[in-house]
């Protein structure tokens, strides 16, 4: 069943899976709705969420979005534009995180009270990671999980990913730091 959208929560929710314990993780895009629909008093879920800096997230989904050919949101017609030019036009982007967390589809407004509600739901049910901090990130999201690092399989895993300090190449997002000066500040 798919998780990450919300007819799949839907169909989960029908299925009991959260009650039936067959999965111990799902990865969803729907947070509010999958918290509503999935789980309740007796199967409490936690996030473990990878935020990012809103502003690389916007200066990359710019960049992104004009080569990704493959995405329904593609946008060959920001190539043409500079980082200020398209920072100064209207974006769906605004508060992007608070619409996810309290159910708020794009477009319908946000409020203070939102905000609080978005603020209090991570402190309560969120085990934060940010993406500037990705192998420290992972180690919380471990102990959470009850993963051992310690274990042959599961320290091979991360050497893997991580490496050395001296090794790591950013290969994921290489349009960090495109905005600078005046384009950041209008982002």
């Amino acid at each position: 069943v798919n998780t990450t959208i919300r007819p799949g929560i839907m169909r989960a929710a029908k299925m009991g899976l959260v009650q039936s314990h067959t999965t111990d993780l799902i990865f969803t895009m729907e947070p509010q709705v999958a918290g509503e629909h999935l789980y309740d008093e007796f199967n409490r879920g936690r996030i473990l969420a990878l935020f990012r800096h809103p502003i690389d997230r916007v200066v990359s989904k710019f960049y992104y979005l004009q080569t990704a050919t493959w995405e329904k949101t593609y946008r060959p017609e920001w190539a043409e534009l500079t980082i200020l030019e398209w920072a100064q036009k209207p974006s769906e982007d605004e508060n992007f995180m608070v619409r996810k967390l309290v159910g708020k589809s794009f477009g319908d407004p946000v409020d203070l009270h939102d905000l609080i509600v978005a603020k209090e739901l991570v402190r309560q049910r969120v085990v934060v990671g940010l993406m500037s901090e990705m192998e420290e990130s992972f180690k919380r999201f471990n102990i959470v999980l009850g993963v051992d690092e310690n274990e042959e399989r599961n320290k091979k895993c991360m050497d893997e990913f991580f490496g050395e300090k001296e090794e790591v190449v950013r290969k994921d997002d290489e349009s960090e730091g495109h905005a600078t000066g005046q384009g950041e500040t209008v982002v």
